[in-house]
């Protein structure tokens, strides 16, 4: 059976009561703003002092108007601007500008609008040591093209290559151009979320190691060890300078994110994938919680299939769950149309379903991201029963947002369960899920470490809605319902029975609190597969 409106994260789900409903049939649908529209819908219900940190988003900047309405109602930072460097801080002192205004409303209140900002992209350029530069056997400065330039002079948009043997002040002074304006900013206004976008400097063996290998400094420096060792090793030097400099420079903040530094959904996946990343026995301590990339379509098979999206992010939080972390703050997009809709962007139900597995494994907060600019931009007009991908996709999360927060303790105090079977991919490690006997129906389960309480998350990937049953070690065989939009359990055992509760019945929605019946059954402990790999 296919999902049903319960479950459902389309116009009637989202809207109060959608204008096509209320227009007859030939009647024209009003063309409404982004703000109008999410003033329209049903609040996510977020549990009252939860410490959730809040979402944020990256891509062109949106509307003031926006911005605010995400911050007072959605769960999301208030987006501050765009790269803030020092002209951002000049614009604190000109009133009728949008920092300006906005820094008054976080003054105002910082818990309800806390501000999120991004660092600078700025790079030492012609004040850097000759040093810093790849260059060839006689010296010369190389191009992305492993090409010899016309002399040892880099100057901006020359295209020469930051060398993995540059010295530590190159770093420290790219750390410097990012903490000096946030120091500035953060005299004026409080600072809650920092986004570093990462994508700069030390690039991936993939694009740069055909220009290192003609550096002799830098293969002297690799020797007889692994290229992929050396570049992570150095890229997670340099970033760690890096983020000392953003750290000391905003104590206060709640978090800082940078992209990417996670337990690399990719690995193992062939030969070749440690060219496109870096390793994160390397990287970790890079972002204040580990951060990895999941983008619908984006590297990946979607829902469904080997490379899909819950096997890659279980591959990166058995890693690091292995190293000690057990939450995450993540970079998701449900996708962006890259000249074919129905293709490369997700149904949101199924989205919704993602998510919350993904939050069930310990993701606790995502950058949600759009990376495609949409015709006429963000503040384009739309059909009030249309609205676009982008605004789609953070309402999405603001709802799985809002239903965690209410199981917040149960996910900061547990953990994740490894279950009985292998990883598909990486099959060294647990899968971290429980088998089904089927491919497409995945649970999750978490454990409080200190009662007997448990998170079960149970997601229909092929989006058909049905029962599966597991067995949970000391719960027994629990039957709970798959459904695309995913379903989130409470279980508690008393006296040799389970106590079930499902905790997001409206669905992809979660605008209120539950007010679903506990269900309680005899423990079983009926025989479930003990090996194997899963996906």
């Amino acid at each position: 059976m296919r999902s049903g409106l319960v479950c459902t994260l389309a116009v009637v789900a989202l809207l109060n009561l959608s204008a096509a409903e209320e227009a007859p049939n030939n009647a024209v649908v009003k063309a409404v703003t982004p703000t109008t529209w999410l003033k329209a819908q049903a609040k996510p219900h977020f549990r009252p002092g939860h410490g959730l940190p809040r979402l944020t988003r990256y891509g062109w900047i949106l509307p003031v108007d926006v911005r605010i309405e995400l911050a007072e109602q959605w769960g999301y930072a208030l987006e501050f601007c765009g790269y803030v460097d020092q002209d951002v801080v000049a614009r604190l002192d000109q009133p009728d500008s949008d920092e300006a205004k906005l820094a008054l409303l976080a003054r105002s209140d910082p818990k309800r609008y806390p501000i999120a900002v991004i660092c600078s992209r700025r790079l030492p350029g012609i004040e850097a040591p000759p040093e810093t530069w790849t260059r060839d056997q006689d010296g010369m400065v190389l191009n992305a093209q492993a090409q010899s330039m016309d002399g040892t002079q880099w100057s901006e948009g020359a295209g020469a290559v930051f060398s993995p043997e540059a010295p530590d002040a190159v770093w420290k002074l790219a750390g410097e151009y990012r903490a000096a304006p946030l120091r500035e900013l953060q005299k004026r206004v409080p600072i809650a979320m920092v986004l570093n976008g990462g994508e700069y400097g030390l690039g991936v063996l993939g694009f740069a190691k055909t220009v290192w290998s003609k550096d002799p400094r830098i293969v002297a420096a690799v020797g007889q060890g692994s290229w992929e060792d050396y570049i992570s090793r150095k890229k997670a030097h340099a970033e760690l300078l890096i983020a000392d400099a953003v750290r000391q420079a905003v104590p206060n903040r709640s978090l800082y994110v940078y992209y990417t530094a996670g337990g690399e959904t990719l690995r193992n996946k062939d030969a070749t994938i440690g060219e496109w990343g870096y390793q994160w026995k390397h990287m970790r301590g890079v972002s204040d919680l580990p951060s990895n990339e999941i983008y619908y379509k984006h590297f990946n098979d979607g829902f469904t299939g080997r490379l899909n999206l819950l096997t890659l992010a279980l591959n990166a939080v058995a890693n690091e769950i292995a190293s000690g972390n057990s939450l995450s703050y993540n970079w998701v997009c449900g996708g962006w149309v890259r000249g074919d809709e129905k293709v490369q962007v997700a149904d949101m139900e199924r989205w919704s379903g993602f998510l919350k597995c993904y939050y069930t494994a310990g993701m606790i907060g995502a950058n949600v991201g759009y990376y495609e600019l949409p015709p006429g931009g963000f503040s384009t007009p739309f059909p009030a029963d249309a609205p676009p991908i982008w605004l789609r996709q953070m309402v999405a999360s603001a709802y799985v947002h809002a239903l965690f927060s209410q199981v917040e303790d149960l996910v900061r105090h547990s953990d994740l369960l490894p279950g009985p079977l292998k990883h598909g991919i990486s099959t060294n490690d647990a899968a971290y899920e429980f088998p089904t006997d089927d491919a497409t129906a995945r649970v999750l389960v978490r454990k409080h470490r200190t009662s007997s309480e448990w998170l079960l998350t149970a997601w229909a990937a092929d989006g058909a809605d049905r029962p599966v049953s597991v067995q949970v070690p000391e719960l027994g065989r629990v039957t709970v319902r798959a459904r695309a939009c995913g379903s989130v359990y409470r279980a508690v055992l008393k006296t040799g029975k389970v106590v079930l509760v499902q905790c997001d019945e409206e669905g992809s929605a979660y605008t209120k609190p539950t007010s679903a019946k506990a269900t309680t059954k005899p423990v079983d402990l009926s025989l479930a597969p003990t090996g194997g790999t899963t996906r």
